[in-house]
């Protein structure tokens, strides 16, 4: 591995990953952007992930391969791969997912020719587990403005699907942050702390292939799988929903701290009560509903 810092660092945070990782490796690989390393953090897999992980860095001095000693929860393990980045410019890249050649190079050229920029997403093609591509998102809004409020304003109100979190991101501007803290929703309070601080490129150029399950017509999840909070951090189990509350309360928190005009920052307030405790009031209501009933069952138990 060379001393000098590459240009571009990609983070690979995998747990139990065999079935992807190799193409989600291949498609690093193959970027007519060389000057670039990537990084794949192990979260103490129980498959195959490690023996394939290790053949590629072996193979190529440019991937760096670490693993956990024990599952350290969804979020830890993002946040880790970060840390151990060293380029200019860093992307999260899902183990599961798949990047055409010109990524990296065209999303670098974004964020070399606007200083400002934070960082520079895409269109994002849905595809299932075979490589089918059977959905697209493309972005709605503009946040490119020089003015945070209006990003801020404008993020909030339209980001429906989180997929900007893995763009390629300006590492100065992420390490100014919490990273991606352990909670539900907390993809978005990171997204709309970057907004505060710089332009958002998002590209109509599909520029990542998402992999995603397709459920057919009225079918459900099958299986005990953990709960969204859980995979996220071991620590939240048992924990009472609260979703919108939480959200609300952080973005707060980040208007708050933001360094806007009184008046502008009196606005933004306004919006984020009006984005999670107006349009969410259902939501909002439903999880105090269920926290009630969650309490009061507990307390039974414990009176029995």
């Amino acid at each position: 591995m060379s001393d000098r810092a590459p240009l571009v660092s990609v983070g690979i945070p995998v747990y139990n990953g065999e079935r992807h990782l190799a193409a989600a490796i291949e498609g690093m690989l193959a970027q007519d952007l060389e000057d670039f390393e990537l990084i794949i953090c192990d979260n103490a897999s129980q498959d195959g992930t490690a023996e394939i992980a290790r053949e590629y860095a072996a193979r190529d001095s440019r991937i760096r391969y670490y693993r956990n000693p024990s599952n350290l929860g969804l979020v830890r393990n993002f946040n880790r791969v970060f840390e151990l980045s060293r380029g200019r410019y860093f992307k999260w890249t899902a183990h599961d997912d798949w990047h055409p050649p010109q990524t990296l190079r065209v999303c670098a050229e974004v964020l070399e020719g606007d200083p400002s920029a934070v960082l520079c997403a895409s269109a994002v093609a849905i595809t299932d587990d075979d490589g089918e591509v059977f959905a697209e998102w493309h972005p709605s809004v503009d946040l490119r403005s020089v003015s945070p409020p209006l990003r801020f304003h404008r993020l909030i109100w339209s980001l429906g699907e989180t997929h900007p979190l893995f763009a390629l991101i300006r590492a100065d501007a992420l390490r100014q942050t919490p990273l991606y803290r352990p909670f539900v929703g907390g993809d978005r309070v990171l997204l709309a702390q970057l907004a505060l601080m710089g332009p958002i490129w998002q590209l109509d150029q599909v520029l990542h292939h998402y992999r995603q399950t397709r459920m057919r017509p009225g079918a459900r999840p099958t299986g005990n799988r953990p709960s969204q909070a859980v995979i996220l951090d071991p620590a939240n189990k048992g924990k009472l929903p609260s979703r919108t509350w939480r959200l609300g309360y952080e973005h707060l928190r980040l208007v708050a701290r933001a360094r806007l005009a009184p008046q502008h920052k009196l606005w933004l307030a306004g919006d984020v009560v009006a984005r999670f405790g107006v349009r969410d009031s259902r939501r909002l209501a439903a999880e105090a509903y269920q926290s009630g009933r969650i309490l009061a069952s507990r307390a039974m138990s414990r009176a029995t």
